[in-house]
């Protein structure tokens, strides 16, 4: 899930347990309190179109999104050290570097999480995205994947290898902690995220439902497993945002 332009007021409503209005603001400090993450969690942060897929007819998230689901990967997003995204999804969705507004920056850095959110791209073959700064992206792949010798000079510090020949979910959450990075946020896609809840590594869910359609040819974003409790739910635009707890 990536960013698209707003054109809305964009308030949102909880509507559970208590009702509350959250009218945007641009440190969203109210947001990132209800959302607050802790440290050695991984939350999954994911959209669905109202028949249940992650992606619109485009392919992409970007035609799920609105305003109000913006502010919520924003907050979302302030509250990790690292976005953790398969590469398939970053190519797609065309991940660059983290941004935040200034006021959310600062926000970090009172609740002494640094500035910047790091992102990592989850990949076997290191085909990125173009335009991925090193200094603030990791690459996650396994010892004997083409990833390793494809990508250049500027990326073997950045390489977390997470097996041998197989990705291992928990290797890779252990190894990003190991680097500092230990609130987790995976944005998807829905492959790499039902890897992370068949091994119960999600502590955390927070689901989107959008209005809008999916695409016909778009993978189901996956549902909320047995074990979660809902914590509460916010409207705004036809969208309805939800947070579960295991």
């Amino acid at each position: 899930m990536n960013e698209a332009p707003e054109a809305s007021d964009a308030t949102l409503t909880q509507t559970q347990p208590t009702i509350a209005t959250f009218p945007p603001e641009t440190s969203e400090s109210a947001l990132a309190t209800l959302y607050r993450q802790r440290s050695q969690t991984v939350r999954l942060g994911m959209i669905e179109s109202v028949d249940g897929k992650c992606a619109g007819a485009d392919g992409s998230s970007r035609s799920l999104n609105g305003p109000e689901d913006l502010r919520l990967l924003r907050t979302l997003r302030s509250q990790a050290d690292v976005v953790v995204v398969g590469a398939q999804t970053a190519r797609r969705e065309r991940y660059d570097t983290i941004k935040l507004p200034d006021a959310m920056s600062a926000h970090r850095r009172g609740a002494g999480l640094s500035a910047q959110v790091q992102l990592a791209i989850v990949t076997r073959s290191g085909n990125l995205p173009h335009g991925l700064d090193p200094a603030t992206t990791w690459i996650i792949t396994t010892a004997g994947s083409p990833a390793t010798h494809r990508l250049g000079p500027q990326w073997q510090s950045r390489l977390i290898l997470a097996g041998a020949d197989q990705a291992s979910p928990r290797t890779m959450i252990n190894e990003l902690a190991a680097r500092g990075l230990s609130r987790v946020l995976c944005e998807g896609g829905p492959s790499l995220a039902q890897e992370l809840l068949k091994r119960s590594l999600v502590t955390d869910y927070c689901l989107t439902t959008s209005p809008k359609p999916g695409g016909a040819s778009a993978a189901p974003t996956p549902p909320v497993p047995a074990g979660f409790a809902l914590t509460h739910e916010l409207v705004g635009g036809g969208f309805t945002i939800r947070r579960w707890l295991r």
